[in-house]
């Protein structure tokens, strides 16, 4: 009789990786690139060194759209993103607090490291005496620029709210609008900070930083003017608005430096009140 020989098995070639039936974060069944409960991508993959490659710019920037999309937006149709962004369109636009945070945290760092001065420290017509306040102020000041940024937002949103109130949005959309477009005001300034490392300390690194608050200046009323475009006022109407409201914004942001360059120097104003208070000793003949 012949011996049976049992068939060889062949290979199974290995099963391809399908996306998981339920989201692996919350549970939530997946019917989509995305979860609709917590908004995880529905593929995964194994963290690789090309994983975090890839991430690192996204995480940053956003390079897809985020942080430069929100930023060439701003720059181009300021009055258009605003309102599309209040009205609903989010998802392609950088958080408002965090587009302020960032790019006036990489002034508060290039301040910093690069001990830049915007005034002229060989001034002969500056005591050294106020020298020294300005520095001192300069030193406070670059450390919480960021908070002070943040303590000016409801200051300023209530300007905003009085002289560009025919848009009728309420007093949060109010902050809104002030984070989008001071951060882009803060955005000319650190464009300007190479320049100003060339000339920093100098007379034409005063002269350059007073340039580009008036290059701001015009920016804000500009933004603020055609954010009221649909509202029915005319050019000069807008325009009008939005100088009055790029001017309180500015006065209240002086008052606030003014207060914190009192404080920060209040031993030495405290003395110099009390020197120009005192009454004069008569000196014997």
């Amino acid at each position: 009789m012949d011996s049976y020989a049992p068939p060889v098995p062949t290979p199974h070639p290995a099963p391809e990786a399908h996306p998981p039936a339920a989201c692996l974060n919350c549970g939530q069944p997946l019917h989509d690139q995305f979860c609709a409960r917590c908004g995880q991508a529905a593929a995964t993959h194994r963290i690789t060194l090309g994983h975090w490659l890839h991430d690192i710019p996204h995480s940053i920037w956003h390079v897809d759209r985020g942080l430069p999309y929100t930023l060439k937006q701003m720059l181009r149709r300021p009055g258009a993103t605003l309102r599309n962004y209040l009205a609903g369109q989010r998802a392609p636009y950088f958080r408002p607090l965090s587009y302020l945070l960032l790019i006036t945290g990489l002034i508060t760092l290039c301040y910093v490291v690069l001990r830049l001065r915007p005034y002229n420290v060989a001034d002969p017509a500056v005591p050294p005496a106020l020298r020294a306040v300005q520095e001192r102020f300069l030193a406070f000041f670059s450390k919480y620029i960021n908070w002070f940024a943040v303590l000016l937002l409801p200051l300023s949103a209530g300007v905003l709210r009085l002289f560009l109130r025919r848009a009728r949005y309420n007093y949060a959309e109010y902050i809104t609008i002030a984070c989008f477009v001071t951060g882009t005001f803060h955005f000319f300034a650190l464009l300007a900070l190479p320049f100003l490392y060339l000339l920093n300390g100098t007379r034409g690194g005063q002269q350059l930083m007073m340039g580009v608050l008036l290059v701001s200046f015009g920016y804000k009323t500009w933004a603020y003017a055609s954010l009221l475009e649909p509202f029915g006022l005319s050019t000069f109407g807008r325009y009008l608005r939005g100088l009055a409201a790029t001017l309180s914004t500015y006065f209240i942001t002086l008052a606030a430096a003014l207060t914190i360059l009192v404080l920060v120097n209040r031993k030495e104003f405290t003395a110099l009140v009390r020197q120009k208070t005192a009454p004069a000793v008569a000196h014997p003949r």
